[in-house]
């Protein structure tokens, strides 16, 4: 069942999310929807080609798969980390293994979704996200 569009507070608008997905049907779904509801948002097929991008800095929230080929989605974190960016982030799989888990949780990640995400769950965790930033 599609969720109506709602109207994001401008704060929420602001600054793009930024998702992080080698699949480009995942990556094009998630965008649409963010967009639907008044997201700004930057989309990337690879952790090298987000960290490449100055424009990384600015994101409001992450949205990232963990197995991409190259760089993982924790390496991408973990990378972030160690620059001092504190992008809450909410890492997505069709693979969340208890390591995975424990290494998320000790480099900070917000939230854990499996693939696929139900498109309310995803919503309500973005909001949660950028609730707690603000």
């Amino acid at each position: 069942m599609p969720l109506p569009p709602k109207r994001s507070p401008q704060s929420e608008i602001q600054k793009p999310i930024c998702i992080v997905d080698d699949d480009e049907s995942v990556s094009d779904s998630l965008q649409a929807l963010l967009e639907t509801f008044g997201f700004k948002v930057q989309s990337y097929g690879s952790g090298s080609g987000f960290l490449a991008d100055e424009r990384h800095r600015a994101a409001g929230c992450l949205l990232i798969d963990q197995h991409m080929p190259g760089t993982s989605g924790l390496d991408v974190v973990d990378n972030l980390r160690k620059e001092g960016i504190q992008i809450p982030t909410m890492l997505i799989s069709g693979r969340l293994d208890a390591s995975t888990r424990q290494r998320a949780t000790l480099l900070g990640v917000c939230e854990l979704l499996d693939k696929p995400v139900a498109p309310g769950r995803l919503m309500q965790a973005i909001r949660t996200m950028l609730a707690e930033v603000e």
